[in-house]
């Protein structure tokens, strides 16, 4: 999912430097390597693969060719009992050894080896979310949904224009959690001014996440640090990942949309 990838994106360009800008930034600088670790898995489609990847010491150029790693060694286990091999594919991939669909409430969990060093990550599978209601915010121009939460999710929303060709907000506005068998409010970013006039009224649509609750963490902390241009360089221990090991950074997340549905 393009919007997933660049809040990971987004996130790594703000990662621990120690410097506020490109042009006081010393290439002599001891790189402090770190292990990168992406996958998204949704609900109702095949398990992805796992992106195994290095950061780059500043001034080099991000090519996936010079970030990817080739020599990890992992696998999955699902629902604490089921072992799947992972095999490394091309550009840092690691699939499993065979297909298999994500159902809703499942449980993985990543193990990794890299040169020793030891990688970890649980996540769940949400459930489709349960959209009650939604709305047209006239004064502040959101759109806005009543999910009904469930245990160990979270909540993030995007509005989209139904135009030739369709527009989506790049971005989550907020993160929102609750108590099992609550209602929680789930709002978009303001839309554009252009989208705004009645001429929009039959284009509008909310389409609502929901999440691993450890996303809430890593969204309300991934600006954390210092802002640098080049996004696979320096890692920061201030994001808060759901990954854990010696100098691992990155995401490892369970993700489940519901149907865009339209806001009048």
């Amino acid at each position: 999912m393009r919007i997933f990838s660049k809040l990971i994106f987004a996130a790594f360009l703000f990662l621990l430097t120690g410097c506020e800008s490109e042009e006081i930034i010393s290439t002599d600088v001891v790189h402090d390597e770190y292990t990168v670790v992406q996958a998204e898995i949704q609900a109702n489609k095949i398990f992805p693969s796992v992106r195994f990847t290095k950061t780059l010491p500043l001034g080099i150029p991000y090519t996936i060719e010079a970030a990817e790693l080739k020599n990890v060694s992992a696998y999955i286990r699902k629902n604490e009992v089921r072992i799947i091999p992972l095999i490394y594919t091309y550009d840092g991939l690691y699939k499993p050894l065979y297909e298999f669909y994500v159902e809703e409430g499942e449980t993985y969990e990543l193990f990794a080896d890299r040169d020793g060093k030891y990688i970890y990550s649980k996540t769940i599978i949400p459930y489709k979310p349960e959209i009650l209601n939604s709305s047209y915010n006239t004064s502040e121009f959101y759109l806005n949904a009543n999910v009904r939460s469930k245990e160990d999710e979270v909540y993030a929303a995007l509005w989209i224009i139904s135009a030739v060709p369709v527009v989506t907000a790049d971005d989550y506005f907020s993160v929102s959690s609750g108590n099992p068998v609550t209602t929680l409010s789930v709002r978009t970013s303001p839309l554009p001014e252009q989208y705004q006039s009645n001429a929009y009224n039959y284009s509008r649509y909310i389409q609502v996440f929901a999440f691993d609750k450890s996303f809430k963490e890593y969204f309300n902390t991934r600006t954390s640090g210092s802002e640098i241009n080049d996004p696979f360089v320096q890692g920061g221990s201030e994001v808060s990942w759901n990954v854990q090991g010696e100098k691992v950074i990155g995401l490892f997340m369970g993700i489940t949309p519901a149907v865009p549905q339209q806001v009048f």
